[in-house]
C-alpha cells in the first residue's frame, strides 16, 4: 500500500503572501496545528505551524535574551528569530525545510519518516507539488481495518507448531535452543528459557500472531540456565 492510497487529498493551505493573522485564524477555525504553504501550480515551499507562531511580539511571547547570550549568539540565528517574531507574511515566518513523502512511498517508508523526525503528519508530494497530507492516525486507521496474522487451523496441531517454529527461526533476537513449543488440541504451550522479559514478550507476540485465536499458555522462565528460578 502506498501513501496516495490513504492520504487526505483535501488539504487546507495558505499562499506565501497570506498574512500571519489570516493563517492563525485559519488554524483556529479549522482546528489545525499546521498549514502547508503553497505557491503557484501547487508547489510546496514551506510549512507554517503553531510552533512558528508560538513566540510573537503581538502576544508578548517573543524571546528576550540577555546581553550576555546576545554577545555570543550567531547573527543569522538572531535574524531568523526576529523574522519569526515580527514577520507579517507566511513566507517570512514559515519553516522552509519541509519534511515530506512521495505519493508512491510505501507505508513503511511513511512510518519511518514520521517516527524518525517525530512528526504527527507530513505533506505528500509528486514532482514537488502538494497532492495530500498523511498522518499517524491514517496509519492507525489502516491497522484497524487490517487482518492481523495468518492463523493456522486449530485442527492441524503439527502444521501450527511448524508455522511457529518457522517464524522463530527467522528471529535474531532469540536463542531458541532453550525454548520448547508444543501444540495439542489447538492449544500452544511454551516451555524453557529466554534471556530477558523483552524477549519473552516478543516471543509471545510472535506466537499469538502466528496462532491467531488459538489459546497460548506461557510457562517460560526468564534468565540463564544458572539463574532462572525453577530451571533444572
Amino acid at each position: 500500500m502506498q501513501a496516495k492510497e490513504i492520504m487526505t487529498r483535501d488539504v487546507t493551505t495558505v499562499s506565501p503572501s497570506a498574512s500571519v493573522r489570516e493563517a492563525a485564524k485559519l488554524m483556529v477555525d479549522k482546528r489545525l496545528s499546521g498549514l502547508p504553504v503553497v505557491a503557484s501550480e501547487g508547489r510546496l515551499v514551506g510549512m507554517l505551524t503553531a510552533s512558528d507562531l508560538l513566540h510573537r511580539v503581538e502576544t508578548g511571547t517573543e524571546r528576550r535574551s540577555s546581553w550576555f547570550a546576545n554577545f555570543f549568539a550567531n547573527p543569522d540565528d538572531m535574524a531568523r528569530q526576529y523574522a519569526k517574531t515580527h514577520g507579517l507574511k507566511a513566507h517570512e515566518v514559515m519553516s522552509r525545510h519541509v519534511i515530506s513523502v512521495r505519493d508512491d512511498a510505501s507505508l513503511s517508508e511513511v512510518a519511518d519518516v514520521l517516527d524518525r523526525n517525530r512528526l504527527k503528519r507530513a505533506p505528500v508530494v509528486r514532482d514537488g507539488r502538494l497532492v495530500g497530507i498523511i498522518s499517524r492516525s491514517d496509519l492507525v486507521r489502516v491497522l484497524s481495518e487490517a487482518s492481523v496474522g495468518q492463523p493456522v487451523a486449530k485442527s492441524d496441531d503439527a502444521a501450527l507448531q511448524n508455522a511457529i517454529w518457522q517464524q522463530i527461526h527467522k528471529q535474531k533476537w532469540l536463542d531458541s535452543g532453550y525454548v520448547s513449543i508444543t501444540v495439542k488440541d489447538g492449544v500452544v504451550e511454551t516451555w524453557g528459557m529466554v534471556g530477558s522479559p523483552e524477549q519473552r514478550n516478543a516471543l509471545m507476540v510472535l506466537i499469538e500472531e502466528t496462532a491467531g485465536d488459538a489459546r497460548v499458555e506461557d510457562h517460560l522462565n526468564v534468565g540463564t540456565p544458572n539463574t532462572a528460578a525453577g530451571w533444572v
